[in-house]
């Protein structure tokens, strides 16, 4: 029987550092996991002489601490481990390591960017009972960063609305998505996104559900709505095509570790 990998996020640690801590290194945007094909994240003693003295504590999995930081891109690794962008490696890794380093890979990155105040530029330092970093001189706090965006299922009768990216794998299509302007409510962020780029005119948008998205530190919200008047009309500065599509005549969907993929999967 298998036991599902159970995660505990915590601020930090009451004991010391172990040899099996799982201690997940970024290079850049990548991080440091086996170089063969069965993938799996690497102990502290296995990396020993890349993990430096000041680690992030990200929490608990299956019963071993995690720790992460970021390391120089050009660092040179040893024999038999490589980087990897976290996208390839859903499906390798399980569900759970996965979701693990895309949390990992936002407090390394949050870690790594605010060593030094944004408002007087003194050295901050880490908080022991809050997620935070915090100047010593003049008391601001930096936190980790979320972006707020909505991804929305659009659907018109048996159709779906879908767009593609030129970033995207060959005839791929998706939901559409969008960050969230200053000021502005989800709801109003999902009818003005399918505005500029699909133009047309949607119902009131109802919830779904959200995703943590460390690509790079998005909230993703999710929301459904159908279509309430007007064309599509393609929006070429943001995408490359918007169309309807039928549930038998569908191009390539997102993969299952993404809220667009659950959100068609909802509808199909």
């Amino acid at each position: 029987m298998l036991v599902a990998m159970v995660f505990e996020p915590a601020l930090s640690r009451s004991d010391d550092p172990q040899d099996d801590d799982r201690v997940l290194l970024f290079a850049g945007n990548a991080l440091i996991v086996t170089s063969a094909a069965d993938v799996r994240l690497p102990t502290r003693t296995e990396l020993a002489g890349l993990v430096p003295a000041e680690t992030v504590h990200v929490g608990v999995l299956a019963g071993q601490a995690v720790e992460t930081a970021a390391i120089d891109k050009e660092t040179e690794l040893p024999s038999g481990w490589a980087p990897e962008t976290l996208r390839p490696l859903h499906g390798r890794l399980s569900d759970a390591e996965w979701a693990v380093a895309g949390r990992a890979f936002q407090l390394a990155e949050w870690d790594r960017t605010h060593r030094f105040c944004g408002v007087c530029g003194t050295p901050t330092e880490r908080l022991d009972d809050e997620r935070a970093r915090a100047c010593p001189t003049c008391t601001h706090r930096a936190y980790p960063r979320h972006s707020p965006a909505v991804i929305m299922r659009i659907t018109r009768g048996d159709e779906v609305l879908l767009g593609r990216s030129s970033h995207f794998p060959p005839d791929m299509y998706s939901t559409l998505a969008g960050f969230v302007d200053v000021g502005e409510s989800a709801e109003a962020a999902v009818r003005r996104e399918v505005r500029e780029e699909a133009g047309i005119e949607i119902t009131e948008p109802q919830w779904f559900g959200s995703q943590s998205w460390a690509f790079p530190h998005s909230l993703m919200l999710g929301f459904t709505a159908e279509w309430a008047s007007g064309d599509v009309v393609a929006d070429l500065t943001e995408l490359e095509d918007v169309q309807w599509f039928t549930r038998e005549h569908l191009p390539v969907l997102p993969p299952p570790s993404s809220i667009a993929r659950r959100l068609l999967d909802d509808w199909l």
